[in-house]
């Protein structure tokens, strides 16, 4: 089951269900359908979504509908970077890139400086290396003998702009928002409506006692908000 959810309200925008056993080819339809149910997108619209949909076609969606959007690399956790960073002092997470000069920066300060893009599975890939590695004392350890290192990006340049998006405090924080929006309204069908699987068999079904519960989520949200405007004029006038 697939949710989109505005933030603010906890309305749930745009939903379906998918036998696809990945979030891939789940967004740009969730994106599709929010228009035909909102009538168009707004302007200041921000977008989360996990890393299953870190893909280069969502990406290019996102860029041409000018879209701010916050979606995370399929980059290893925090912690499994730190133990990789410890067990290899020349492991890739500790060679740093700089968006100045579109180059990466080995731990022994040399600069691997980007040198081709090529497509491999149907994905983008640019390869960054440098011929120093040939002087290089740590040379066995790190690339291996007679071989120099090669960093290889996947996705292409739009995956390197969200992946240095996604580190600024600001994207941070945009991110933080995406698990009150989206997980909640899940854990209110499975733990309040009582509801933890579906009865009904087949993707028409199924779909037809998805939008039930939807629609039973989204009018307690609406309820909800209309008692608490009731709420607050009441006690302004009090």
């Amino acid at each position: 089951m697939q949710i989109a959810v505005d933030h603010d309200h906890g309305i749930i925008l745009a939903s379906s269900i998918t036998q696809d056993p990945t979030d891939h080819y789940q967004l740009i339809p969730q994106i599709e359908q929010i228009k035909q149910n909102i009538g168009s997108l707004p302007d200041n619209l921000s977008l989360s979504a996990d890393n299953g949909y870190s893909t280069q076609e969502n990406l290019e969606y996102i860029e041409e509908n000018h879209i701010d959007a916050y979606i995370p690399n399929k980059k290893p956790s925090s912690a499994a970077k730190k133990t990789l960073k410890n067990v290899n002092p020349f492991s890739k997470h500790n060679f740093k890139y700089d968006p100045t000069v579109d180059a990466y920066i080995c731990p022994n300060n040399k600069k691997l400086p980007y040198q081709k893009t090529y497509e491999y599975n149907n994905k983008i890939r640019r390869q960054y290396y440098c011929n120093d590695c040939i002087n290089c004392p740590d040379r066995l350890k790190c690339a291996g003998k007679n071989r120099v290192r090669v960093i290889t990006d996947y996705g292409g340049v739009l995956s390197k702009r969200m992946e240095l998006k996604m580190q600024t405090p600001e994207a941070k924080l945009e991110f933080a928002k995406r698990k009150e929006a989206a997980e909640w309204p899940f854990g209110n069908i499975k733990q309040n409506l009582k509801f933890n699987e579906f009865y009904t068999r087949g993707l028409a079904q199924t779909e037809t006692e998805k939008n039930l519960l939807v629609i039973s989520h989204n009018i307690k949200r609406i309820q909800n908000h209309f008692l608490k405007k009731r709420k607050e004029k009441y006690e302004k006038n009090t």
